[in-house]
């Protein structure tokens, strides 16, 4: 049987609207796929765990890895990020939700959906930053709500936040597949996916921004990631986060962005996308639009 992937991300289902929308979601055609949601649903436990079990009772196979939402410890009775991401994983193994890798489908039809865990690296932190300088007032170690609501006291002495997650994808990008592989992560794993095709190309630029004092780069993703990326084989790379939906190939992979994101970004009359999941294979083929 032919087999079909669908992804979704962002989809902060604190916001009402979203959430009922996302309960809402029904369709023939997704009976038979998988989806894949990469992350940044909900740090509230309870409703992550409603979203997912919705998702399970339409899709044949869920694949799921947190975002940095996911991680916050507001309100919670996790003390810690770590523990909470443990917690995490414990709830979608008893939801049937993989954050491990998974094949689906049979001979030629057949992938593995291979989920990476990360997180980001800040300028100053490490050569595997994002970072690319704007111009004006900088206010985002300010206003990054990680800053408060994430603890990572349970790390290793010397540890970072990006060598722990990245740590747990070793074995699964060391191992040999017999299928193409699409793996998808919250985070970036390069640069160029935070701006429009060619923006980097001539040096440094102003950015057109909803929220010009805000440097997403500062905490996109890490470089190292896209070097798992490689290594594990991937046709295709699915991620989060930034609330910009992306179709790129680059290096023979195929990148995808596809989120919800909030209901006022959606209002923008420059948001590009759909409200629903969005189909990024089937039949063994990656589907085919133009790059943005």
């Amino acid at each position: 049987m032919p087999v079909k992937v669908y992804t979704m991300s962002d989809l902060h289902v604190d916001y009402h609207g979203n959430m009922q929308h996302l309960l809402n979601l029904n369709h023939p055609d997704y009976a038979d796929a998988a989806l894949i949601v990469s992350g940044d649903c909900s740090d509230n436990l309870d409703k992550l765990t409603q979203l997912l079990r919705h998702f399970k009772t339409i899709f044949a196979e869920v694949f799921f890895v947190p975002g940095n939402h996911e991680l916050w410890v507001r309100d919670s009775k996790h003390a810690h990020s770590i523990d909470k991401f443990e917690s995490i994983l414990r709830l979608c193994q008893n939801l049937g939700v993989h954050t491990q890798p998974v094949k689906i489908g049979s001979g030629e039809h057949s992938v593995w959906i291979v989920p990476l865990f990360s997180w980001y690296t800040k300028p100053g932190e490490g050569d595997d930053n994002l970072f690319e300088h704007k111009d004006g007032n900088d206010i985002t170690e300010e206003i990054w709500s990680d800053n408060r609501f994430c603890r990572w006291d349970t790390l290793a002495s010397g540890q970072s936040v990006v060598d722990y997650f990245l740590a747990l994808n070793t074995q699964h990008v060391e191992r040999q597949y017999d299928a193409p592989v699409i793996s998808f992560s919250h985070f970036l794993p390069l640069k160029e996916l935070s701006f429009a095709i060619g923006f980097l190309d001539n040096g440094p630029k102003h950015f057109i921004d909803p929220l010009p004092e805000f440097n997403f780069t500062r905490v996109a993703g890490t470089s190292r990631l896209a070097a798992q990326i490689k290594q594990a084989g991937s046709v295709m790379h699915i991620h989060g986060h930034q609330h910009r939906n992306r179709h790129r190939d680059i290096d023979g992979i195929t990148h995808i962005s596809h989120c919800l994101g909030y209901p006022k970004e959606r209002q923008n009359p420059h948001w590009r996308g759909t409200n629903l999941p969005k189909q990024v294979w089937h039949d063994g083929k990656i589907d085919v639009e133009q790059p943005f």
